[in-house]
């Protein structure tokens, strides 16, 4: 894929993403993608909206809290540990450089 000369908080987001264990590519220098598994989040420079910029949140919803943990811990990111809720859920979550949050979780295993 070619790769695009991606600037400012979009490049950011890419570098960041990849070190969380996503594949990204660009549409162009303003707008790049980050996939992993299923999910696929769209980056865009704050040019394409700015009144939403650091504001997003999204949800991943993935087999092991701990083992996506292990691997953000191993590869050094900043992260909430997953901890149980009583809702069913053990859960985490990464604020990215930019304000948008990363909350995942896996269900609880009984």
């Amino acid at each position: 894929m070619q790769r695009y000369r991606v600037q400012g908080t979009v490049w950011r987001a890419v570098a960041r993403y990849e070190q969380l264990g996503f594949n990204t590519s660009q549409h162009d220098e303003g707008y790049a993608f980050a996939h992993r598994n299923e999910l696929t989040i769209h980056l865009a420079s704050p040019g394409v909206d700015p009144e939403r910029l650091g504001r997003g949140s999204i949800y991943m919803h993935v087999d092991d809290a701990d083992a996506l943990a292990e691997e953000w811990r191993g590869a050094g990111v900043d992260f909430v540990e997953p901890r149980d809720f009583e809702y069913g859920k053990r859960e985490g979550s990464h604020q990215g450089l930019d304000g948008n949050l990363i909350r995942f979780g896996s269900t609880l295993r009984r």
